[in-house]
């Protein structure tokens, strides 16, 4: 299985730098309770993504995330993109997996609405190879603002529709893939 790894500096900030490993596609299995209702995973179509980072961060930054894994037309795929935590003009943290192999993707914006988070989002490349629709289905927000500590947070669950370009050239579409994007606003 491929995974992406990336070690990130800030342009202004010759100190800092983010150092972060991200696992997509990974089969998970187990049960989870909550109040009287169980809920059951199979491998056979249940994900986990693994992020795991270390560094020296500045006290102030922006990030944009988004990351999905599941199965379309039998083959397990999933992505992870983002921008804005460091300077990632020489490379991005943008991968596409299919069938457990890694695609590398170039810059990736991502459109909000953010009057509305809720709103469909968008997900453009400057090279034309991932281009998807976000449908949301709920906002994971918060706001916390301790005068020298602040935090706000978008994490907006939904579905992925689109396409990716493979490597190869192949055109592999997404209907409706679930997962997950955020903007987070950090102080600390």
């Amino acid at each position: 299985m491929d995974t992406m790894v990336i070690a990130t500096p800030w342009k202004n900030k010759p100190k800092c730098f983010y150092y972060n490993q991200k696992i997509n596609c990974m089969p998970t299995e187990g049960t989870v309770k909550y109040g009287n209702k169980e809920y059951s995973f199979k491998k056979e179509n249940s994900f986990a993504v693994l992020d795991w980072g270390r560094g020296v961060w500045p006290y102030k930054d922006i990030w944009y995330w988004g990351s999905a894994s599941g199965i379309q037309d039998g083959v397990s795929v999933g992505f992870n993109i983002g921008y804005g935590f460091g300077d990632t003009s020489a490379a991005t943290e943008n991968i596409f997996y299919y069938n457990n192999k890694g695609h590398k993707l170039d810059q990736i914006t991502f459109h909000i609405d953010e009057s509305d988070y809720l709103k469909p989002w968008k997900f453009t490349s400057n090279d034309g190879r991932f281009e998807m629709d976000f449908e949301p289905i709920i906002d994971r927000n918060s706001k916390v603002n301790l005068l020298i500590f602040k935090s706000v947070q978008h994490q907006v669950f939904g579905y992925f529709t689109g396409k990716v370009i493979l490597d190869d050239g192949t055109e592999v579409k997404v209907d409706k893939l679930l997962g997950f994007a955020e903007k987070v606003i950090n102080q600390w």
